[in-house]
């Protein structure tokens, strides 16, 4: 006799930018994460860009939770930590990052974040999965 687990969960790639890519002044970051809204648990990669076009971006692992509100036009909450590299390869400075955003139904909301003492928020969020 056998015994057969199935084990289902609901993990799905969720792939953006926090912050306006068209603004070439403006700091954004593109981040590509894996949820699992069972868990809470979110992980993935995200690339920091400062001063485009003319540094190079910050590229780094994240990790973070994620949850739904249930509240008003906000249908989840994500959160995001990590300690991301130079981007010089001479460097080892490891910078702290955290960022944070509320997306709608339409999978656009809003965010912030900080990185390399700075602090920006209410920055457009958009995904695309």
């Amino acid at each position: 006799m056998s015994t057969q687990t199935e084990i289902t969960t609901n993990v799905q790639t969720m792939q953006g930018t926090l912050g306006s890519s068209v603004n070439l002044n403006s700091p954004y970051v593109n981040f590509n994460l894996t949820v699992d809204e069972e868990t809470h648990q979110v992980h993935g990669t995200v690339r920091i860009h400062m001063n485009p076009p003319v540094e190079k971006p910050y590229v780094g692992n994240v990790k973070g939770t994620v949850y739904a509100t249930g509240y008003g036009a906000f249908t989840k909450v994500i959160t995001l930590e990590g300690a991301i590299p130079s981007n010089d390869a001479i460097s080892a400075i490891v910078f702290p990052f955290n960022a944070h955003f509320a997306l709608e139904a339409n999978d656009k909301g809003l965010g912030g974040f900080n990185f390399r003492g700075k602090h920006y928020e209410n920055l457009p969020v958009e995904v695309r999965s």
